[in-house]
């Protein structure tokens, strides 16, 4: 709880408010507007993308408890990158489960996941799209908003535990095709975060996961090995 303090400690509750209550409109009406499939948001999800990235950085307070968490140093470090594989793995795994049995599972997400049909094994215009969005933009601002924000915004409120079991609900509940699944997600981010001090380690973890996830999808390449 000290360091989630620390971190936070120069922000006002009220700022933290006001920034996560226009952080989530914008991200309601992208998602209201977007009448595309998920793995292709069209122009209405990727503006909010973006407009939450630009207000997440233009104002003041925000933009100083990110700086805060995006401590880059933390890469020369060789532990970091073993924290990155083993979350990582131990991830797929347990999202390779989830497919398997279907629990709490889409059922649309479940007969595309399975379906034959694959794109041919070329760099598609959908792919780059859903690079740009989900490979990069959207884990970004997740992992700001959805793990920093929310985590140090609850701290004023409820000790630390309760604080990573919201965080995890919360974003389980912006992904209700696969919302038990993605609590775990939410859990391991936050341990991955907490454990080195920095968020850039989480969104590495978000990013590949997307990244492997769309090989899955689009080319049915997955480079961890099933077992």
């Amino acid at each position: 709880m000290e360091y989630i303090d620390k971190i936070g400690e120069r922000i006002e509750t009220r700022s933290l408010f006001i920034y996560l209550v226009i952080i989530y409109i914008i991200f309601s009406i992208g998602d209201i507007l977007n009448h595309s499939h998920y793995l292709y948001p069209d122009i209405f999800k990727i503006i909010s993308g973006v407009l939450i990235l630009i207000i997440s950085f233009v104002y003041l307070p925000i933009r100083n408890l990110y700086m805060n968490v995006l401590n880059f140093s933390i890469l020369k470090k060789l532990s970091t990158y073993f924290w990155i594989v083993f979350i990582y793995m131990m991830f797929f795994y347990l999202n390779h489960l989830f497919f398997k049995s279907g629990f709490l599972m889409n059922t649309g997400l479940l007969d595309n996941y399975y379906s034959p049909i694959r794109f041919p094994l070329r760099f598609n215009h959908e792919f780059i799209l859903y690079i740009f969005t989900s490979g990069i933009l959207f884990p970004i601002w997740e992992e700001l908003v959805q793990r920093v924000c929310t985590v140090v915004f609850l701290s004023r409120l409820f000790p630390l535990w309760i604080c990573v079991i919201l965080q995890a609900i919360i974003f389980g509940l912006l992904h209700m095709d696969k919302p038990l699944l993605i609590i775990l997600f939410a859990l391991l981010s936050f341990f991955l975060w907490f454990v080195t001090k920095s968020i850039i380690p989480s969104i590495i973890f978000h990013m590949l996961y997307n990244i492997h996830g769309g090989l899955l999808i689009y080319y049915n390449i997955d480079v961890i090995p099933s077992w």
